[in-house]
């Protein structure tokens, strides 16, 4: 049987899916990748294209009659999160805001959490934000991945940091961000053995980490191999290979929030 998986480019997806797609342990499944950004992965996934997806908890709304979301695979915030930046301070409500994308995690994160912005948003590549920003095609943009790492260096300072907002609603629960998820209609025994396969594979990637973060650098935008090592242990780490009650914790707070603000419909999270 032959398992179709959609991950991100980002390092921490392609370090834990390592020892899964370079046959480095033994699986249940033959798997094939497809390799696509974060927002295109949330907008597909409501056409069920792929066996298993990379998924934001936010997109994962559209879809959770459809998929399971997997407890290994997880990426959450553990004392960070998604920021805002921008060339100086600036008030926000005032602003146009250039967000990754209106179903990834950090949007919905923003909306619970930080003032409207008055000139509304512009969803801009994710690797394009800073760019947006430094030229002024946007007051300021919302940063995931790497670009959490280098802003700094190319002249923008943090106007809002979203975990600091999480930690003030949620306490010392993580924030929830990206996820897996996979079709329901391949069956529990499927989506288990998936599962732990995947599992086996972040295991291997966190005991082998120098050949699986150079694995990662095929897909990343950096080659600096010491950011994404840096990058990957902010974001794969205990959580990442199952994300057990707090996992599950941090979840139901954060879709009740968004559901009780009337920015999502109620979320059928069903967890395998």
């Amino acid at each position: 049987m032959k398992i179709v998986i959609a991950h991100t480019p980002d390092p921490d997806d392609s370090f834990m899916f390592y020892g899964m797609f370079e046959h480095k342990i033994k699986t249940h499944y033959e798997y094939e990748q497809v390799v696509k950004d974060i927002e295109t992965l949330n907008k597909e996934s409501v056409r069920e294209l792929y066996d298993v997806t990379a998924i934001s908890a936010n997109g994962y709304a559209a879809v959770s009659d459809k998929y399971y979301l997997t407890t290994s695979g997880a990426s959450f915030g553990l004392n960070y999160g998604p920021i805002v930046v921008a060339k100086d301070k600036i008030d926000l409500k005032n602003a146009k805001i250039a967000t990754p994308g209106f179903l990834t995690s950090s949007h919905l994160l923003y909306r619970m959490f930080a003032p409207e912005p008055g000139n509304g948003f512009v969803e801009t590549r994710f690797d394009k934000i800073p760019e947006a920003v430094l030229t002024g095609k946007v007051d300021a943009g919302i940063l995931i991945h790497d670009e959490q790492l280098t802003y700094q260096k190319r002249g923008l300072v943090k106007v809002f940091d979203v975990y600091d907002a999480w930690k003030k609603f949620a306490g010392a629960l993580p924030v929830p961000l990206g996820f897996n998820a996979i079709k329901k209609s391949l069956g529990k025994e499927v989506a288990m053995n998936y599962k732990e396969d995947f599992e086996n594979s972040i295991k291997y990637a966190m005991q082998n980490e120098d050949d699986a973060v150079k694995y990662s650098l095929k897909y990343a935008r950096y080659s600096d191999m010491e950011l994404e090592r840096k990058f990957i242990r902010m974001y794969v780490n205990d959580l990442s290979i199952d994300f057990g009650k707090e996992g599950r914790e941090a979840l139901s707070k954060y879709y009740n929030r968004a559901t009780e603000m009337h920015l999502l419909a109620k979320v059928n999270l069903e967890i395998i």
